[in-house]
């Protein structure tokens, strides 16, 4: 995995489900995203991405996404999801493009084996500082 593997994204201050994904959708492919953001919307509509309290889990795969990646989006304030989800402090977002190497797919999936860790996922959740949640990822997945 490269450094732009991982991307850390701190006190973000939207205030929608759209607003974030619009943000996603923009990082990922700007030329592309409404489709993006229609993508992500669909996904959501297919099943909570809620993973632990206060932490979801959105990923889309698609051949409109440049370089697959894991975003982690910490909201500054408290985000009321949507209903079924409630109220979301972080957000780990796995952006895979279409007909990826089987290597990053490999990584990828040795990467949400740690997701179901509850005391790594609390911690990253309780973490303040961008440098320190910064090196409990790579300290995780290097």
């Amino acid at each position: 995995m490269n450094d732009n593997f991982f991307q850390v994204f701190f006190t973000s201050e939207w205030k929608t489900k759209e607003e974030v994904f619009a943000f996603i959708a923009h990082h990922v492919n700007t030329d592309e995203q409404a489709a993006l953001v229609d993508l992500l919307l669909k996904r959501e509509e297919v099943g909570s991405t809620l993973i632990a309290p206060e932490i979801i889990l959105p990923h889309l795969e698609s051949e409109l996404v440049q370089a697959s990646q894991v975003l982690f989006i910490k909201f500054h304030e408290p985000l009321n999801w949507d209903e079924a989800t409630g109220i979301v402090k972080l957000a780990i977002v796995i952006i895979l493009k279409q007909n990826e190497e089987q290597a990053v797919k490999v990584a990828i999936s040795q990467f949400t084996r740690t997701l179901a860790d509850e005391d790594y996922l609390a911690e990253l959740l309780i973490e303040e500082d961008p440098e320190a949640f910064y090196q409990k990822i790579r300290r995780n997945h290097s």
